[in-house]
């Protein structure tokens, strides 16, 4: 009985955190669908109350979902419309507008196409694909969308109309009409600036040890939205629409749209176009219920939250609205609630019906300056500060320009040009890079080791062992193993694929002609007659006299091939290297063994299917077949096998 009371009293607990969070995310959600709003380009100002309307109806149509919700989405994550999204959702909007499409079932058909893909790459698991999205690109792309965002409130925040689009185009514009500034606009959004700084440099000073200011500091918003829809009722009210001090928001709202099937006209000038908010709404989404698993102890499952992320922006699809996506605002207000259970969905519902009711009619004062600051109050804090775009150029060049092609081509051509030319930036250089690959070579003489330099501790070079034992496993690993003069060791430091699998090749043969003197009596008569390459003889003595190296006395006899950095190897790796194989025996002899070392499983069968014979050291081994060593160390000193592969000829002889 105490514990049936105890989780009663826990239950009831629980349902008072979520009222408090629906109430405050209601607060939220209600300046937020106005800020989204105010994204649509000033061009469908005549289209703009079926707009509102429309997104109005959202978070309805998000409650429509709510069951599928409680399956799949953490209790802390809230999805709604977004500044990125609206941005985003606006500009597909502009261009298909002008082909006489309604905008409020373009933003459908967006949100639509937004719930398919979600739902496909959860469903079948693609969440992967999204890691080609790297955070420097990601923050290249964000800083530019909120760039183009806060520069396109700056015309109605002085009370500038028929304002160009385009970063440089409204600075310009803005400017040159700098004597047209609308006095008292610009006073109502200079002021609502003002007070959205001060109170939020209060909450940073003073929140964490008041909770009454943190609560003040982080309502800032809905204050500023309250003062001065106050202040505009009292300076319009009685005045002709014509005579306005400044020009209002005008809200008007008519319930809740009814239930429709998007218009299949815009299939397919959506499915390319929805991308871009594809990418925003899932890589954010991720971002916001990674970010607060991590703060209150709890893992996300990233398929389940974009099979929800999917179900619930096709659910909203059928009630005229625009994409949604984890909004950062609303998932810290439930965090901070307390909420323990996606419940807290019900109680925000219910409070966003009473605003679209009773009190939607009272925001009808709304002055569109005071929307416009707090737009650019919200998105400022989007933009990558400088500091992070000189990390990314002090840790990698490659990230910086990533960043810096999403950043500019987001901001002079598209959103979703700039974020996918970035991509493809950041896939072609990671080729690149596994091109210019090399193997890194250890030998007897220190002066071989070619390619990139780089401290490898497992394996020291040193000169012959002659009459010593061979290391053994008491060695630190800063000793290393020691190697033969007529072993070479080839370390493979990634994958061997088309892109590089020549480069390994030719870098391994140069490595061995540099050093190791070539073996008359592995040549036939054929190969005695054909007329050899002085171009490369002339190389590599020009190498030896820059390297100081000479051919050693010792003739090469073992060739040890380390795949324990190897995770794949395709057709043309392996095809590259039974080159390489027979291009060494052609060199220096067909007695030379090629040692394996550290194969995974997944590159042994590799060989397996192209037939290469390969055994282990403790198995008979035929003429023919190349052996396996289950360790370094005795791949390096093993000298047994080279009778038994002896004695295994003169038996077959």
């Amino acid at each position: 009985m105490a514990h049936h009371g105890l989780h009663r009293r826990s239950d009831r607990r629980c349902d008072a955190h979520s009222a408090v969070s629906g109430l405050r995310q209601d607060c939220n959600y209600s300046h937020r669908q106005r800020s989204v709003l105010k994204l649509a380009p000033s061009c469908l100002c005549g289209d703009y109350g079926n707009l509102k309307r429309s997104v109005h109806s959202e978070e309805m149509g998000q409650h429509v979902s709510w069951g599928f919700s409680n399956l799949a989405k953490t209790s802390d994550l809230s999805t709604g419309p977004t500044s990125i999204l609206g941005l985003l959702t606006a500009e597909i909007v502009h261009d298909l507008s002008e082909e006489d499409f309604d905008i409020t079932k373009i933003a459908t058909s967006v949100s639509l196409f937004v719930g398919v893909y979600s739902l496909i790459i959860g469903l079948f698991g693609l969440g992967f694909l999204l890691d080609y999205v790297s955070f420097p690109v990601l923050t290249g792309f964000i800083s530019a969308a909120a760039l183009v965002i806060a520069f396109g409130q700056v015309g109605s925040l002085v009370g500038l109309s028929n304002v160009p689009s385009g970063v440089f185009n409204v600075i310009g514009d803005v400017l040159k009409r700098l004597p047209d500034w609308d006095g008292p606009t610009c006073g109502v959004g200079l002021g609502t600036l003002i007070i959205l700084i001060g109170l939020e440099k209060v909450g940073k000073k003073w929140g964490k040890r008041h909770f009454a200011i943190k609560l003040l500091a982080n309502s800032r918003a809905v204050i500023v939205l309250v003062i001065f829809t106050l202040i505009s009722y009292l300076v319009n009210r009685g005045r002709d629409k014509a005579d306005y001090a400044w020009k209002v928001s005008q809200v008007s709202t008519h319930g809740i749209a009814r239930p429709h099937v998007p218009e299949s006209s815009l299939v397919a000038k959506v499915a390319t176009r929805a991308v871009a908010p594809l990418v925003a709404s899932t890589l954010e989404h991720l971002a916001v219920g990674k970010a607060f698993g991590r703060k209150n102890n709890y893992q996300i499952d990233q398929s389940q939250e974009l099979n929800y992320l999917g179900v619930v922006n096709i659910a909203n699809s059928f009630f005229s609205t625009m994409p949604v996506g984890g909004a950062m605002s609303r998932t810290a207000v439930a965090s901070e609630c307390g909420v323990k259970s996606p419940l807290n969905g019900l109680f925000t519902a219910g409070f966003i019906l009473l605003t679209l009711y009773v009190l939607s009619p009272a925001l009808y004062w709304l002055p569109s300056t005071t929307l416009s600051a707090i737009i650019i109050m919200a998105v400022v804090h989007l933009f990558g500060p400088l500091s992070l775009f000189y990390r990314f150029w002090r840790i990698s060049f490659a990230d910086f320009v990533a960043s810096m092609i999403s950043f500019w081509v987001t901001i002079f051509v598209s959103a979703e040009i700039g974020i996918g030319v970035a991509v493809a930036w950041s896939v072609a250089w990671t080729m690149l890079r596994s091109t210019f690959v090399k193997p890194v070579i250890h030998s007897s003489s220190n002066e071989i080791t070619t390619s990139i330099p780089q401290p490898i501790t497992r394996i020291t070079a040193s000169g012959p062992r002659r009459g010593s034992a061979p290391a053994t496993g008491t060695q630190t690993e800063n000793t290393g193993i020691s190697i033969p003069g007529d072993t070479i060791v080839v370390d493979f430091n990634d994958a061997v694929f088309f892109p590089n699998a020549e480069r390994a090749k030719n870098t391994t043969l140069t490595a061995i002609k540099l050093v190791y003197p070539r073996v008359e009596s592995s040549l036939s008569q054929d190969d005695r007659d054909r007329h050899w390459s002085v171009a490369a003889e002339k190389r590599l003595e020009r190498l030896r006299a820059q390297k100081q190296v000479r051919l050693k006395e010792t003739p090469l006899a073992v060739v040890v091939w380390d795949f324990t950095m190897v995770p794949f190897i395709d057709t043309s790796g392996i095809l590259t290297l039974k080159e390489l194989k027979d291009e060494i025996r052609v060199h220096s002899g067909k007695s030379v063994q090629i040692r394996m070392v550290g194969m995974s499983d997944k590159v042994r069968n590799r060989f397996w299917r192209a037939k290469w014979n390969l055994v282990d050291l403790e198995e008979w081994r035929e003429e023919d077949a190349d052996l396996v060593y289950p360790s370094m160390e005795s791949a390096i000193w093993d000298r047994d096998s080279e009778s038994g592969a002896d004695a295994s000829s003169e038996k077959k002889g």
